[in-house]
């Protein structure tokens, strides 16, 4: 899960990245979240785009670009990723809600206050919302992670197979694609050039993932202890937490 916290205060944001980090490993939540901070709304603008985060922490009282102000630009840019102010006062609220804010917290934050935040927020339906933008050709789509099966290096280009698409391809480098999807733990680097979402592998078959789609995708044979192991330890800890 992407999370991004937007406070002038330094102390602030390590404040609740921690309480954030220690709110997702007391629930046992399967996917570890990747927290970014930002010191100003404008320095977080330049960075933004649609389906960037699933969660965005703001403070409301900031220099110049203050928190209602990003909330807005959020909000023009992005409708569905879920936001929460931490604000000074309760006086505030109703503007809150105005950007349709999950929730807002009152300083100083507790680790209480995030946990009882957070319990609210449907994770599920954050998880499922999870997505990246591609260019193919001149459009630009919308992909969300859910539906990728596996990705493949071809020449100057990636292939994304994914639910509901033809083989999309796009002119970037398989390095940088990549990057955007290595830090969710569904995804396994299998060989250098091919990137599987294991919620859509259903078995290793002798040096092979086979797809939920039948397709089998090689292993490297001196990678496959490792592979093989990663694979069944998240099938293990997603079982795990849904009971």
């Amino acid at each position: 899960m992407r999370i991004a916290i937007i406070d002038d205060s330094a102390d602030d944001r390590t404040a609740i990245a921690n309480y954030l980090h220690q709110y997702f490993h007391e629930i046992s939540c399967p996917e570890a979240a990747v927290i970014e901070k930002f010191e100003t709304g404008e320095q977080f603008a330049a960075h933004f785009a649609e389906g960037a985060y699933e969660l965005i922490l703001i403070d409301y009282f900031m220099h110049t670009m203050n928190g209602l102000d990003t909330a807005r630009m959020i909000r023009r840019l992005d409708s569905f990723v879920s936001i929460i102010f931490i604000t000074a006062s309760r006086d505030y609220a109703i503007d809150c809600y105005k950007v349709r804010a999950s929730d807002y917290i009152v300083k100083p934050v507790t680790y209480a206050q995030i946990s009882e935040t957070m319990s609210l927020i449907d994770l599920n339906m954050l998880l499922e919302k999870q997505c990246i933008q591609i260019t193919c050709g001149r459009e630009q789509l919308k992909i969300f992670l859910k539906d990728i099966i596996y990705c493949d290096a071809s020449g100057h280009y990636v292939q994304i197979h994914a639910k509901g698409f033809p083989t999309l391809r796009s002119r970037i480098s398989f390095e940088k694609f990549i990057k955007a999807l290595l830090p969710y733990p569904q995804f396994l680097l299998c060989y250098r050039g091919c990137l599987v979402n294991m919620d859509h592998m259903v078995r290793i078959e002798n040096l092979d993932f086979v797809t939920s789609e039948g397709e089998h995708i090689p292993i490297r044979q001196k990678d496959c202890g490792r592979l093989s192991q990663t694979y069944y330890n998240y099938i293990f800890s997603k079982v795990r937490s849904h009971p």
